[in-house]
């Protein structure tokens, strides 16, 4: 089977997906890759494909536009894939409309769908919702990253197909490493991501300030601009700025509990890293989020910041962690999000 992934969005965890389910199709089928570099695309992306890939470099930017639908679409006609896989929302809504009126199968993954976004009106929402129907000119399988996604494409576009792939995370650096390597008489509160309005830092600074007498120390890793995070600044938060996922790991590992302020999320990374890290979950109840703590049996969801600081009030766990759930816990997290789950999973979607 000829494969072909289209992806203007290069980073993060959209990256993270395409190579995951490229290396995981390349020992059975001949895949390809068109992509776009942007700002935040790694210098080295070449590198971090297989060598058995074949690259395409397009510009897919919105200054681009729209010319790189022909430039995509010339691309497309000299592969003559069977499946196309579109990523994120540029990277699907020029796909789709490249591959218009030819013969193979699309799938897209909007990796968080652009109008679950919170920190938009109405005109915005109305605009992403029209963008997203212009694109389904071509017939295309949405594949939402989770149930909340899910509903959400569901709801706005009332006709099209979607199905459920849960992301996966790469566990493996988890595996055989002590979950209680460290004992502190100050608890750590620990946040992952970049200081911007999807993560709520607002919000986290705010519990931060509330909770300062209760001895906590409040630790956000991640960047942003500086006025973002001199919010957390003035409240106490230490921020560590950018760290190799070795870094990430170690601060998870010494940490006592994960705090996520989010207001909307696809299917956070961050999120199953520190629960696969053994670390009690206390997450905002906001898309996302709900999906991995599902009837408070990974952690507990909150839904103001009152009810945050009360349960920080009542943390009271033995040197920060909750040990007698950690096995449960892992076994269930190492499970639902294995790479194997997801491949077999992509896989069954692209042959059904």
């Amino acid at each position: 089977m000829k494969i072909l992934h289209i992806v203007e969005s290069t980073a993060t965890g959209t990256l993270s997906m395409v190579l995951m389910a490229v290396q995981a199709q390349v020992s059975k089928h001949e895949v390809s890759v068109i992509y776009s570099k942007r700002r935040d695309t790694p210098k080295n992306i070449k590198n971090l494909f297989p060598d058995n890939v074949h690259l395409f470099e397009v510009s897919m930017g919105a200054k681009s536009f729209p010319g790189s639908i022909f430039r995509v679409r010339k691309t497309i006609t000299k592969l003559s894939p069977d499946i196309i896989h579109c990523h994120s929302s540029f990277g699907g809504f020029v796909g789709r409309l490249s591959s218009l009126f030819l013969r193979c199968k699309v799938f897209y993954s909007p990796h968080c769908i652009s109008f679950m976004r919170k920190d938009i009106g109405i005109v915005k929402f109305l605009l992403f919702s029209l963008f997203e129907r212009v694109g389904c000119l071509k017939k295309a399988t949405y594949i939402a990253c989770s149930e909340s996604e899910k509903k959400a494409i569901s709801d706005v576009l009332k006709n099209v197909s979607v199905v459920l792939l849960e992301n996966a995370v790469d566990l493996s650096d988890f595996v055989n490493r002590p979950n209680y390597s460290f004992i502190s008489d100050t608890k750590r509160i620990v946040s992952v991501g970049g200081v911007r309005k999807q993560k709520g830092f607002e919000e986290f600074a705010d519990i931060a300030i509330k909770c300062s007498s209760l001895g906590y120390k409040f630790i956000w890793v991640g960047d942003g601009d500086e006025k973002s995070k001199k919010c957390l600044e003035n409240a106490g938060v230490e921020i560590t700025g950018w760290k190799s996922r070795e870094e990430v790991i170690n601060i998870l590992q010494t940490s006592d509990l994960y705090l996520s302020t989010s207001l909307w999320e696809g299917m956070p990374v961050s999120v199953i890293e520190a629960c696969a890290a053994g670390l009690p979950l206390l997450l905002r109840n906001c898309p996302g989020n709900c999906d991995i703590v599902i009837n408070n049996s990974l952690g507990h969801l909150f839904s103001s910041t009152d009810e945050a600081i009360s349960y920080l009030n009542d943390f009271s766990v033995v040197n920060g962690r909750e040990k007698e759930l950690v096995p449960s816990i892992n076994m269930e997290i190492f499970n639902r999000f294995s790479i194997e789950r997801f491949s077999l999973g992509l896989e069954d979607i692209y042959r059904s």
